[in-house]
């Protein structure tokens, strides 16, 4: 059996209204005189309420002393909050500091309901990424649930497919090429600790390659990339680098097979 995907697509009015949302959130994001924290805040109060106002209901909450509404809207704002990157030395604070308040925004829209609406959700997630990623190129379908370390060492090509409660570890860097895929609850890692030392890091750079898939609960240690067409199967570790066109499972991963070439080149523009 093999099911086509089917293509799903929204009525023209609810086309056109999301279409609205997305488009005036790109266009200020594009214009230089945005503060992104303000602009985090609002979308955020927005997508959560559904209303507009942030500010205000903030105001009216401290003269009310309300603090439980005030801790909520308090923590809206990237400004109020830390994440496990910012906590590492080998970050990079002046791209970070670029990318906070939008990392802020990935991570709070992913506990809202929205999140899992994938007519929306795709082109938002596209947008963050755009401004946060090394590189995102079209087509990219990223689920939800997916965590990076930075985001400004992630590139990502064009047809790439992220499914959900991944996690991209890019402390190093990773790079995903076109048309992989990436499953359910994998992990993708560019450090490593020294086995004597906790605080002694190395960074590399992991490779996913061209129409390769880490298919699902698989862990892809540092540096130890992909080739273009290998699978790592379910379950499988990573410890050592996967040839192209070879298919490797267990722990530690070892080859269990190889991937038709044929079929491997039949799927590239997929």
């Amino acid at each position: 059996m093999r099911p086509e995907y089917k293509k799903l697509r929204l009525s023209e009015e609810t086309a056109a209204v999301f279409d609205s949302f997305l488009e005036q959130f790109e266009a200020k994001l594009l214009d230089p005189s945005t503060d992104n924290n303000e602009l985090v805040c609002e979308t955020i109060y927005c997508l959560e309420t559904g209303q507009r106002g942030y500010l205000e209901a903030l105001s009216a909450a401290r003269e009310k002393e309300d603090f439980l509404s005030l801790t909520n809207l308090l923590s809206m704002d990237p400004r109020n909050a830390a994440q496990e990157p910012e906590y590492y030395g080998d970050i990079d604070l002046e791209k970070y500091s670029r990318n906070k308040p939008l990392h802020w925004l990935w991570t709070y829209f992913d506990r809202l309901p929205l999140s899992r609406n994938t007519l929306f959700a795709f082109q938002f997630r596209r947008i963050l990424g755009r401004f946060m990623f090394r590189h995102l190129g079209e087509n990219v379908k990223l689920f939800h649930n997916i965590e990076f370390t930075y985001g400004y060492n992630l590139k990502i090509e064009d047809n790439v497919v992220i499914h959900r409660e991944v996690m991209l570890d890019d402390r190093g860097s990773i790079h995903i090429k076109k048309n992989a895929s990436v499953s359910d609850y994998a992990h993708i890692y560019s450090h490593h600790h020294h086995v004597n030392d906790i605080y002694d890091i190395s960074l590399h750079e992991t490779v996913i390659g061209e129409g390769a898939r880490v298919t699902y609960h698989s862990t892809v240690l540092s540096g130890q990339s992909l080739g273009d067409f290998a699978i790592l199967g379910s379950m499988g570790l990573a410890t050592r680098p996967v040839e192209s066109g070879i298919i490797k499972g267990g722990i530690p991963a070892k080859q269990i097979g190889k991937v038709d070439p044929d079929s491997a080149s039949a799927h590239k523009c997929s």
